[in-house]
């Protein structure tokens, strides 16, 4: 998982899609009232834009994919997102591929916890187990984020 501002995205040089995706996810971050929630779809990926009340940690599961990496950025409110190593871990029912959405449990032992606030962004690689739009403190409140879908083969990585 990477952890950052979103004015800092250019730092991770993951080639030209990502390049694209992150220019669109940025200009969301600089008027989220100009942006609509719903899907916004690019090239080879999409962003869907959601307002939610932010979810109460004992009533989720962790989540996992194969094919695309999640990058969630925060427009208003606030949220705990919760990472882990999926190796060892044991899915809980059948993967939807046609989703690219499994789900663990029981919860990972050792867990990493990070809060999103507007303008931070998380990029979560499919070998990682998650929780996002968890209430701080266990407090639910309105949140409105951004979740977007990127292949992990379009990435350049070293």
């Amino acid at each position: 998982m990477i952890v950052d501002h979103i004015s800092h995205w250019r730092r991770y040089g993951f080639g030209p899609d990502w390049e694209t995706f992150m220019t669109r996810l940025e200009d969301y971050g600089r008027n989220p009232a100009s942006v609509e929630d719903g899907t916004h779809p690019l090239p080879g990926s999409f962003i869907n834009v959601t307002s939610l009340t932010s979810r109460l940690r004992a009533a989720c599961r962790y989540e996992y994919h194969r094919r695309f990496c999640d990058v969630h950025m925060v427009l208003e409110g606030k949220e705990w997102l919760f990472n882990a190593p999926a190796l060892g871990l044991t899915p809980d029912g059948d993967f939807d591929t046609q989703k690219d959405l499994g789900f663990f449990s029981p919860a990972p032992a050792e867990i990493t916890r990070v809060t999103l606030a507007p303008g931070m962004f998380a990029l979560i690689f499919p070998w990682e187990a998650h929780l996002p739009a968890i209430a701080p403190d266990d407090a639910a409140a309105p949140l409105r984020k951004c979740v977007g879908k990127i292949p992990l083969d379009s990435l350049q990585l070293s």
